[in-house]
């Protein structure tokens, strides 16, 4: 490459010399005679090379002071997040929780228009008659609407809808207040158990204030928060009015296994930890009963759920789903170590002595057991279910032996 490539690249390209810094002093020293080409009178290329470098810096620097004025702001986001987040996770009351929201999102954010609205179904999250039940809030912060529509306002999405422009047409903040000031809006999905149940609406009286390409993540970040909240909130809301203990055993009855089930599925998931189930079949006790009555069979299932409860740690979740069958949760326990309890709780049980009916003196035993992460459990319910079929493989190996 001659003098005169070296020159015209060096001219186009004058970032080489962030990289070879001292190129420069010595291009300084080059006699106007060497160069390819005369001086115009004007700029000499090595003055060109130089302001081009001393722009290049500057831009440099002005992303830099960019980049700091973003993180910088980043954090201040993610401080008003953050104690949003506490906030809400500790509230016990459905209304309390969205009269704070409303007020911490309004002080720090100066949205004055927010809304939680709620699907008021029949599954298992969102009951029937929430809206008979809580009503909604003065001004509008809680609503509640049919899982159709919620819907329709994502079009078949999980993911926030932004309106840069509003006029008076949100299907969501529409309020008398809200028709006349609302300018735009961004709509974000509540998702529990992995299903729609309610939208966070926050609306703005400035046009573009929620705009197509907006960062969206802190404010989905913040509704999965609201949405364990919500979920907390009314799931104590159903145990306080209903009895969750088994009189018989002492063990959770079967009102208390979708919740239980579904917290601690939850939790492992996120936590990247084990969840182990247990089910296990008291597989004489109908014929005792028929034998000895019911009595007899309140007796021994009484004394199989202390021996169970006895080997269990208190951590564990014991839960009686049906007249002969009980369910086992262990939280952070693997597969193998799940085997091990299900032999020391057999052994427990097994131990038991009925002398007092003849041909039911040592109750039998058969457990199923399951274990997430595991192949084919991508739920609770996948959880169970393969708990169940375990524990069916093992009765049907029993009544195969005792042939």
């Amino acid at each position: 490459m001659n003098k005169e490539r070296i020159a015209i690249y060096l001219n186009e390209h004058p970032e080489f010399f962030n990289e070879y810094p001292e190129l420069l002093s010595k291009i300084k020293t080059l006699d106007e005679k060497d160069m390819p080409f005369q001086p115009s009178g004007t700029l000499s290329i090595t003055d060109r090379i130089l302001s081009r470098v001393k722009d290049d810096q500057e831009n440099l620097k002005c992303k830099l002071e960019w980049l700091v004025e973003i993180s910088q702001a980043n954090e201040k986001i993610q401080d008003h997040i953050f104690n949003i987040e506490r906030l809400i996770l500790v509230s016990t009351n459905l209304k309390q929780l969205v009269d704070q929201l409303r007020g911490e999102i309004q002080n720090r954010f100066n949205l004055p228009h927010v809304r939680v609205c709620l699907v008021d179904g029949e599954d298992h999250f969102i009951e029937n008659k929430l809206q008979d039940r809580y009503g909604e809030t003065n001004g509008g912060g809680l609503k509640f609407t049919d899982q159709q529509t919620i819907q329709a306002w994502f079009k078949g999405t999980r993911r926030p809808v932004i309106r840069h422009e509003v006029k008076g047409d949100s299907a969501v903040l529409d309020s008398p207040e809200d028709k006349e000031h609302v300018r735009s809006e961004i709509l974000v999905p509540i998702l529990v158990r992995d299903c729609l149940a309610g939208v966070l609406a926050l609306g703005s009286r400035e046009p573009d204030h929620f705009h197509e390409g907006q960062r969206t993540e802190y404010l989905e970040q913040m509704a999965d928060k609201l949405a364990i909240a919500v979920d907390n909130i009314l799931l104590m809301d159903r145990l306080r009015k209903q009895s969750i203990i088994d009189k018989q055993t002492g063990l959770y009855n079967a009102g208390y296994l979708d919740p239980a089930l579904y917290r601690e599925f939850d939790f492992a998931r996120r936590k990247k930890s084990h969840l182990s189930c247990l089910k296990l079949r008291i597989d004489y006790l109908m014929d005792l009963i028929d034998t000895y009555g019911e009595t007899a069979g309140e007796q021994a299932i009484k004394s199989i759920g202390y021996a169970l409860s006895s080997n269990c740690r208190d951590c564990d979740i014991l839960i009686r789903t049906d007249i002969g069958e009980i369910l086992i949760l262990l939280p952070e326990i693997d597969h193998n170590s799940a085997l091990l309890v299900a032999k020391r709780v057999r052994k427990a049980v097994e131990a038991l002595r009925f002398e007092v009916w003849k041909g039911f003196e040592v109750p039998v035993l058969s457990i199923g057991a399951a274990t997430y992460p595991g192949k084919s459990i991508a739920s609770y319910q996948d959880l169970v279910q393969q708990a169940t079929r375990s524990l069916n493989r093992e009765m049907t190996l029993a009544k195969k032996r005792a042939v």
